[in-house]
């Protein structure tokens, strides 16, 4: 009752700050939640489909609840966050089926321990977000993202400064366990879908942006506040499938934190 009681003053006190569509009628408030990089996560995951007419038309990241998964399907996430946001997890989904159920990789909780925020790069982000929710609004081809009442804002106040994927025991695209795997895989999604280049605060790329980095080189190039949520994809065949692997990603910020995580034993299969 009373995290509920808090919950409702928040959103009393944001309620000001509402945008108002005149072409839709609809409404939506940008709900900030910084936080600093003192954990780094890395989660196995499975690309699902959906098809129209016989057109594949949209590509889901899913959690991956099974131990195997095939190499068309797979990916992984890599999360940057100030506490674990597995404690927040909806221990009731995998009774669930995961063949069907579309739904996040995991669920940070609005009300978790924040940190300062960065006032110029929040006002970048209201102001790009806005920008793209006009263009949508004018097109007439919103998405649903765009409609919520109450949209959470994830961002990172720590700069990266490095960051590496690997294996923990398997060899795999030529690279012997603990090299670096960062050539085999490219990011393609952003969550959300902005970057902000650390030293000038600058938002370098926003919900109006057609084209992102795709190489974690070219992502580090930037400089940037590390990211809440990166979904990567393998650019490269594997071979001797199916394989049992554990991945690694290792993380340091320019503070001299080094963070690193281990995914549990998966198999890719073909």
């Amino acid at each position: 009752m009373k995290n509920y009681c808090l919950f409702i003053i928040i959103v009393v006190a944001l309620l000001p700050s509402c945008k108002k569509n005149e072409t839709y009628g609809e409404s939506y408030s940008l709900v900030f939640l910084p936080r600093k990089v003192i954990k780094v996560f890395i989660a196995p995951g499975e690309r699902i489909y959906t098809y129209n007419d016989g057109i594949k038309k949209l590509n889901h990241y899913v959690t991956l609840f099974e131990d195997s998964v095939t190499e068309s399907q797979f990916f992984i996430s890599i999360l940057s966050s100030n506490y674990d946001p597995r404690q927040g997890f909806d221990k009731n989904y995998p009774e669930s089926n995961p063949q069907t159920t579309i739904m996040p990789i995991f669920y940070p909780s609005f009300l978790d321990s924040l940190n300062d925020p960065i006032p110029s790069v929040e006002q970048q982000i209201k102001m790009d977000y806005e920008k793209s929710y006009q263009s949508s609004s004018n097109s007439g081809t919103a998405s649903g993202k765009a409609y919520n009442n109450l949209i959470d804002v994830e961002y990172r106040t720590t700069q990266i400064k490095y960051l590496a994927i690997s294996t923990l025991n398997t060899t795999l695209f030529g690279k012997y366990a603990g090299e670096s795997l960062n050539d085999f895989f490219d990011i393609v999604q952003y969550d959300p879908p902005f970057i902000v280049s650390a030293p000038t605060e600058r938002l370098v790329y926003g919900y109006s942006s057609m084209d992102y980095p795709t190489s974690i080189d070219e992502w580090l190039s930037l400089l940037p506040l590390g990211q809440a949520t990166m979904y990567l994809v393998p650019n490269k065949k594997m071979e001797g499938l199916p394989l049992d692997v554990q991945f690694v990603v290792q993380m340091e910020t320019t503070e001299g934190l080094f963070m690193s995580d281990t995914t549990r034993m998966i198999t890719i299969t073909e």
